[in-house]
Parts: structure tokens; sequence; C-alpha cells
């Protein structure tokens, strides 16, 4: 009689419940999906053939202990139980290596085959009732290995080839993960069924499915980067891996970019323990929403949803049923809350793009939602945009290096010497082709890529070249706006101190302009580097005031030294009373706390008559004089501050 060793089984039987013990506790409290429930199948159904393995050995080692017809029914149940776990183990690598893959012929077809491999093999543990073909029990009650014992193996080899089939027939869609278990767990299971052929006394089927079992784990259940540690859904890491495969192999898809608007407004109303809930409660539902689509949380309030798509009319039913759930209230307990937010839609045909070609499109589109509130489609419309932001982008990287920039100049009225005294410094560019880009395009834009900053070196170079040649009559100083990038730079008063000292200048002739917005940025770094400035004698002005962000606050609690009040302040004066005292009471507060006032937006002479009237120190407009090239500026600094205008003028 043979005896078989058990040892590797017992082994395996350790391997596979230290697995299932680390899955149980890690994912209890996680709801599970289908691919996470046949994993957990296929670890029971593992354990269970390896201890129907022991089982049968054990009484096949020890004759007569057990009657003949459960000895018979406990090898035909192990037999039954080894098959099942194989087409487990076969169904959920299949889903692994058809996981990106929306065309769901395959993964029917492999189920489809599946079955009939299995159901055939179940037909022979019938037929070995009666023709003890894969086992026997002989006229003493052993058990014996019938003529077709080792035809088991056939099940999980036919398995095997028709997996590696299916992977090489979609290899452009299967992911990393399941690249590494196919080239590792096929030449590991080959190996230790030959070592079980040739040396049938090793029982090796435990430790085959431990192996597999093992493989897998670690290949895929250990993974948590690919997961948002709040919500459980797929985090941007899993989003950009998806959206590759799904690129790199064509498939047609549908992306929705859900971004939840004001999300803070729901933190300070409720708390941040129930926003947290909102944002799980939100993304499960997306999650959920449909059948063939995953969410994924892409940043702090934003979701995207991947989808096949079908056709025009589905994809529109698809945003269309997003929408309208957002225009529903979230309920939880006995809080209600509505979430307002903008949704970037995106149709990916299958052509040329690359997977981070789309993501631009996604972010340029959801750009375009934010800033319309609302639903935006990326179509031929925003294509052309994007193409001609980077063409923009383009045009400023070369112009940097070309020294393209032109800076013109603004002049600037002061009331009290009745001269031109001053300007502020603006920066100009054209295309190649000769077409002015406006500044609230290319500004921005820079600010965006990071290139304002050598920007802004140009333009203060040329200021200083403009005030150290002398040549425009009367100019005393001039301004210049500081991007909130400068601003942050330690060294800023430093630099500044270096371009005046080469060029001559005292620090009292360049004037710098800053929005509010830098001093809500960082209060405390806000005040220091305003004061380094001062400290070397750069008179600072408060630009915008009157706008979103001004308050008085800040006028008290920094270095300024002028106050430039908004066009929105002025434009309904004289005709409008309440404007009116307003305007007056600013410039007593401001001139009382020793600022002088700059008003800009100026376009017409009653204006600037009452301005002068009522005590404005500066006045800056269209009325005065537009933009100009510093060749404009020199004639008209010439023709404006000669005394014999000035009468004119008076």
């Amino acid at each position: 009689m043979v005896r078989w060793s058990l040892m590797g089984e017992y082994l395996s039987l350790l391997i596979i419940g230290i697995i299932f013990i680390r899955y149980y506790c890690y994912e209890g409290s996680v709801v599970f999906s289908l691919k996470k429930k046949i994993f957990l199948g296929c670890l029971l159904s593992a354990a269970a053939s390896i201890f129907l393995n022991i089982l049968t050995v054990l009484t096949i080692s020890n004759p007569g202990c057990i009657p003949l017809w459960l000895g018979i029914l406990l090898n035909s149940g192990y037999f039954v139980v080894v098959g099942g776990a194989c087409t487990l183990f076969a169904l959920f690598m299949f889903l692994l290596t058809l996981e990106h893959v929306y065309d769901r012929h395959c993964m029917k077809m492999a189920c489809t085959v599946l079955l009939v491999l299995f159901s055939l093999y179940l037909l022979a543990m019938v037929v070995n009732l009666f023709n003890g073909c894969l086992f026997y029990y002989d006229a003493v009650e052993q058990y014996q290995r019938g003529p077709l014992n080792r035809i088991v193996f056939l099940l999980p080899i036919m398995q095997l080839v028709f997996l590696g089939y299916c992977y090489i027939r979609n290899r452009s869609s299967v992911g990393t993960s399941m690249v590494y278990v196919m080239w590792t767990m096929p030449p590991i299971v080959l190996l230790l069924s030959l070592f079980q052929v040739f040396y049938p006394d090793f029982l090796l089927n435990g430790t085959i499915s431990a192996f597999v079992s093992l493989i897998l784990f670690l290949s895929f259940q250990t993974h948590t980067g690919d997961r948002d540690s709040l919500t459980g859904i797929r985090n941007r890491n899993s989003f950009m891996t998806e959206l590759s495969l799904r690129v790199r192999s064509r498939q047609h898809i549908q992306i929705l970019v859900v971004s939840l608007l004001s999300f803070s407004d729901v933190n300070l109303q409720h708390g941040h323990t129930l926003g947290d809930a909102v944002l799980y409660e939100t993304a499960r539902y997306l999650d959920q929403m449909f059948p063939q689509g995953h969410a994924f949380r892409t940043g702090n309030v934003t979701f995207a949803i991947m989808l096949p798509w079908l056709d025009d009319e589905t994809a529109h039913q698809h945003l269309q049923q997003v929408r309208d759930r957002f225009r529903s209230p979230w309920v939880l307990g006995e809080v209600s809350c509505h979430l307002h937010c903008c949704i970037a839609d995106l149709c990916y045909d299958g052509g040329d793009a690359t997977a981070m070609e789309v993501v631009e499109q996604l972010e340029y589109t959801l750009e375009q939602a934010k800033e319309e509130r609302g639903i935006v489609r990326f179509d031929e419309t925003i294509r052309l945009q994007m193409r001609r932001k980077q063409e923009i982008i383009d045009i400023i990287r070369r112009s940097i290096q070309e020294r393209r920039f032109r800076v013109w100049y603004q002049p600037i009225y002061c009331c009290h010497d009745d001269i031109f005294c001053s300007a502020e410094a603006l920066l100009r560019l054209n295309d190649y082709e000769g077409k002015p880009i406006p500044p609230d395009v290319f500004i921005p834009l820079a600010e965006e890529t990071g290139m304002i900053g050598e920007l802004t070196w140009i333009v203060l170079e040329e200021i200083c070249r403009l005030l150290s040649s002398g040549q425009v009559p009367g100019l005393k100083t001039v301004s210049l706006n500081l991007s909130m990038q400068q601003l942050l730079d330690p060294g800023l008063a430093d630099r500044i101190q270096r371009y005046l000292t080469e060029y001559q200048l005292s620090p009292d002739c360049l004037k710098v302009e800053i929005t509010e917005r830098f001093l809500l940025h960082d209060a405390l770094y806000a005040k220091r580097q305003l004061a380094s400035l001062a400290a070397i004698g750069i008179q600072i002005y408060m630009d915008d005031f009157g706008t979103g962000y001004s308050n008085l606050s800040s006028v008290l609690d920094y270095p300024f030294a002028f106050i430039k009040l908004d066009r929105s302040l002025v434009i309904h004066v004289p005709e409008d009373h309440r404007a009116e005292l307003m305007l007056r009471t600013l410039l007593t507060l401001f001139h009382s706390l020793g600022k002088r006032v700059v008003v800009e937006g100026v376009e017409s002479k009653a204006l600037a008559d009452y301005l002068k009237h009522c005590g404005s120190d500066m006045i800056q407009g269209f009325y005065y004089a537009a933009p100009m090239a510093k060749e404009e500026l020199i004639a008209f600094f010439s023709q404006k501050n000669h005394p014999e205008n000035r009468k004119m003028d008076a």
C-alpha cells in the first residue's frame, strides 16, 4: 500500500488560513465586490480541497476505519471540490485579465468554456462511480488509482491554455499586476504538476492551490495604493492606470468628472465628520450608479466616472442621470443637504490621443465647467480653445527667450502739481502674425505655467532702463504690478535692490502694486515681505481697492503708501449721491491715515474734474491717456508737461 506524505498539505492549509485571516480582517468592514467574493470563494474551496485530501489520505491509510461507501463519497467529493477550486481560480484570473475590457464577449466566452469544462469534469466523476477510471477500491477495500487518474490534471491545463489565449488577445488592456501573474504563475503550476506526476507519493495538490492563492493575494489583494482612504473607491492613480489601459487598447469610453462646488459650506454648517460622511455616500453612490462604470476620487471634492461609450444618446442619458441626482438632496440620517456641482463630460472614440492628452482635455473641460458652474461637454469648440491656449503658452515661452515682450505705460495725472508725474508699467505681447494677445489672456497663462516671474523681471528691467535714461520729462515714478509668485519669493527685496543699484536709481522712483489676494494667502508672511520692501524705500500701492477682496483692516495692518480705488467705486460719481458720499468718505478717511489716493478707470472730463475738486491725489484713466509704447510716452510727457500746454489746459 502506498504511503503519501501530507507535510505539504498541512503547510498549504496553514498558508491559505493566514491569507484568509489577513484578507477577512482587512476587508471585513468593506462591502465585497463580485471579484472579491470570487477570490474568497477560491480560498474557501482551496482550503476545503486540502482538508478533504488530508481526510481521504488518512482513511485510505487505515483501511476499514470507515464504510466503503463513505470512502468512495469522500474521494469523489475531493475530486469535485478540486475541480471547483480550479474553476474558481480560473474565473478569478479571467476577471482580472479582462477587467479593463468593456467588450464582454471574451468574458462571456470564458464563463461558457469554464462551465463546459467543469461539466465534463463532473461527468467524468459520475462515470468513475461505474467503471473506476479515476480511482476504485479493490477486493480488499484498498484505494487504487484508475488508468485515467492523471486526467484530473487536464482540467487546470486546459483552463490555463484558454486563459493564455485571452491574455494574448487582450494584451494591451491587461494591467501590470496581471502581467506579473501570467509570467510567474503558469511556470510554477506546471513545475509542481510535473513533480506530482513523476513523484506521486508527494501530494502537492494543496501546495499548488497555496502558491496560486499567495501569488494572487500578493499581486492584487494587498494593494491599498489604488484606493481612496476616506471613500474606499478607486483613487487618481487607479484612474490613470485604467484610463491608460483603455486608451492603449482604443476602447470607446465616456468619462464624467463631477466637482463639488462650495463644499466647505457643508463642513461649516454640519461639521467635518458629517462632511466626510457626505463624501463617502457620494462616492459610493457614483461607484454603483452604472453597472459597467467605475467611480474614482481624483481630487478632494472631485470624482470621475468611467463608462463604456455606446452611442451619443446613451452618453447623454448617463450625463442626465448624474445631473438629476445632484439636483436632489443627499439625506444622511436626520440631515439633508444639497450638493452643487459642475460636470465635465468627455467621450473618447478610440482615436490617436494618449492618456495624458485625454487627461489634459478633461482638466480643461472641467475648468470651463467651473467657470460656468454647470455642465460642459468636450467638443470641437473646446478642442480649438485648448489648441489656442497651448499656442499662446508656446508664444509666451518663445517670447521670453527672444525678448519679444514690450512694456507700455499708462500716464498718471498728479492733481496737486497739475502735471503728469507717474505711470503704470503694463506688459504687451503680439503673436507671430502681429495680432495683440490681451493681457487678461496671456498673464493668467503665464501665472498658471510658472513663467510669470520671468515676465516680472523683464518689466522691472525695462522700467529701470527708462527711468535711468531721463528721456521722459517730469516722470518721477513708475509703478510695477507684482505677481503672487514674485511676492512669495523671500529674495524679492534684494533682487529689486540689485536692479536699482545697477541702473543707479533711488528706490523712491519705483512703486509696487499688489492686490489684497496676496495678503489673504499668508498674513504674517505678507507683513514681513511688505516690510522688507518698505525698508529699502519702495512705496507700495494697494491695488483694486473696492473689489471683492478689499477691506479697511488691511489698510491699517500693512505699510501701504497709496490706495488705488477701483473703477467700480467711481463709475456712478457724481450722478449717484450715495456713490459720491462713499467716495468723499474714503478720501477723508485715507487722507487722515496719511495715505495718498489714486483713482483709476477715469474716462470722462466730468469725473476727472470732480475728483480733482474733492481732493483725489492722482488720477489714471483713458480720459487722460491709454497705455502707450515708450516712444509715445516720451512725446506725451513732453507735450503735456510743457509749461505753455499746462497753461492752455488750465
